[in-house]
């Protein structure tokens, strides 16, 4: 949370945004980044299933006078045609978070179709080639109010992500942690290689034209866990 602006601003250099860009935040949580860009005047629909965080969305919206449309639904429902310049996911943005990877795929289709032609997408995603040289790894963060703990662990016959966080807030008790990872050879995210996601989004019309490790342009992804992955929409899903 405390990086949101910092992320916006990466998205508006790395997609060299005018201004005024229709935008469309899969997955979008509480709506932090879909909130900042709209802000900063950009129009956009948020969508996620989980009501909790649409509502919150919702009413910090309404509280900051911002007209942002924030849509409760499975990202997998969406069915938006041509309709964005734009298209956001973030922080992972649901991308490989599905069980099967015939609906890991879709999402990819649905991404495609959501832009319009010469409309730009980026998604934060984990790494597959930093997991294969590095899980398993632990990595700690700490922010101004609260330290973040995360464990990953890797899965190489189904190229998953097994994940395991913990935030503790500055002045509040500890409570146990759980050591215990899923065993379901299918639990975790599946992660994708540069390779793999160019001929993904290939087949769907959206061509790679940049590579970031994190959340700035002047580092590639090379195996950076955390890479943000940007490309357009150039011509027709290939049939």
């Amino acid at each position: 949370m405390e990086r949101t602006a910092e992320e916006v601003d990466f998205v508006v250099e790395a997609l060299e945004l005018q201004g005024g860009e229709r935008i469309l935040d899969l997955a979008c949580g509480f709506g932090r980044h879909a909130l900042e860009l709209a802000h900063r005047g950009y129009p956009v629909v948020g969508v996620d299933i989980t009501p909790e965080y649409i509502d919150h969305a919702r009413m910090q919206a309404s509280k900051d006078g911002l007209e942002v449309e924030f849509l409760c639904s499975d990202v997998l429902d969406v069915t938006f045609q041509e309709e964005f310049d734009v298209v956001l996911n973030m922080a992972d943005g649901a991308i490989g978070y599905f069980e099967s990877e015939e609906d890991n795929l879709k999402l990819f289709d649905i991404i495609a179709a959501a832009l319009r032609v010469g409309g730009k997408h980026v998604m934060g995603v984990c790494s597959a080639d930093h997991a294969v040289k590095h899980f398993p790894k632990r990595h700690w963060e700490a922010g101004n109010k609260a330290l973040s703990l995360a464990d990953f662990h890797w899965n190489a016959d189904t190229s998953r992500m097994v994940y395991r966080g913990h935030a503790l807030k500055y002045g509040e008790t500890l409570d146990p942690l759980n050591n215990e990872f899923p065993d379901d050879r299918d639990a975790g995210i599946r992660l994708y290689t540069v390779e793999e996601l160019r001929e993904i989004l290939q087949q769907r019309g959206l061509t790679i034209t940049a590579a970031y490790g994190t959340y700035d342009t002047s580092v590639q992804a090379s195996d950076r866990h955390l890479m943000q992955v940007v490309c357009s929409r150039k011509k027709q899903k290939i049939t």
